[in-house]
């Protein structure tokens, strides 16, 4: 029999609750990557990171009314954004105990708590009632998830049918598997979304492979670099040395993974 992949919930919480405080201090509270329309595109990573958001939510077509499930919501900002875009009510989850608080609190800030709210809780068993949502989207988070189809069967389940799931995902090409020296991702390619969806209750409306808007213009990244050089000795402590001079290296980054590929899922439960 197949085993079933360990969960590294620990650890995904663990990276989260330091990193998302910091990003939203020097950065923003988009803990998402951004949307460049071509290399000569020279929006901010902020306005970038705001474009990707709105390019989900056209997947999601939220309707007013509608109750949404934000599966792997980090600190709130893309929530926020749906709720502004659409008079909806949204529960976000994560298993980063940090992230609930901060969002919470900015939920307060931003008086949408009535209608936005966090929680901790694992996306692999999800304390939802069968059919209690009108629609969910993985952003970004899927990638940190070893069972895959377990997330996607949970996900069914909560959400009742005829339903919209929308993903964002990163994936690898074939034989460049960057994720196995990596112990928080687990990367698939891109021809197992289609399969793995269908095959636990889903069915495929599009899957686009977005990968050439998704590296970062120069320009950006001067930007970018600038930051992080400014706040070096963070991003040291929390990604490493090795990783921050690789980042900060002008000769071979990108800011994005060389053999990682960016797709958009919009799927709808059977």
């Amino acid at each position: 029999m197949p085993t079933t992949p360990e969960s590294n919930n620990d650890g995904v919480a663990e990276l989260y609750d330091e990193f998302s405080e910091f990003h939203a201090r020097v950065n923003d509270s988009n803990l998402h990557l951004g949307y460049w329309e071509d290399e000569r595109d020279t929006s901010s990573f902020q306005e970038a990171t705001a474009r990707l958001t709105g390019l989900m939510i056209n997947r999601l077509a939220p309707e007013s009314g509608q109750r949404l499930l934000d599966i792997g919501c980090g600190i709130g900002q893309p929530a926020f954004t749906l709720a502004d875009a659409c008079e909806v009510d949204i529960v976000g989850i994560t298993v980063s105990p940090r992230q609930v608080e901060h969002a919470t609190a900015r939920a307060r800030e931003l008086d949408v708590g009535h209608r936005v709210r966090f929680e901790r809780a694992d996306a692999q068993h999800l304390p939802y009632e069968d059919c209690s949502f009108d629609g969910a989207w993985l952003f970004e988070s899927l990638i940190h998830m070893p069972d895959k189809p377990r997330a996607l069967r949970e996900a069914a389940r909560v959400l009742r049918p005829g339903a919209r799931l929308a993903v964002a995902d990163m994936f690898h090409e074939p034989g460049k598997d960057w994720s196995t020296i990596h112990p928080l991702v687990t990367a698939v390619e891109l021809a197992a979304y289609a399969p793995m969806l269908e095959g636990e209750g889903f069915r495929v409306v599009e899957i686009e492979d977005v990968t050439p808007h998704i590296f970062v213009p120069e320009s950006v990244r001067v930007a970018l670099r600038a930051k992080m050089l400014e706040h070096r000795e963070e991003w040291v402590r929390i990604a490493g040395e090795a990783v921050v001079e690789a980042m900060l290296d002008p000769e071979v980054n990108t800011f994005y993974t060389p053999g990682l590929g960016y797709v958009l899922i919009t799927a709808e439960r059977r």
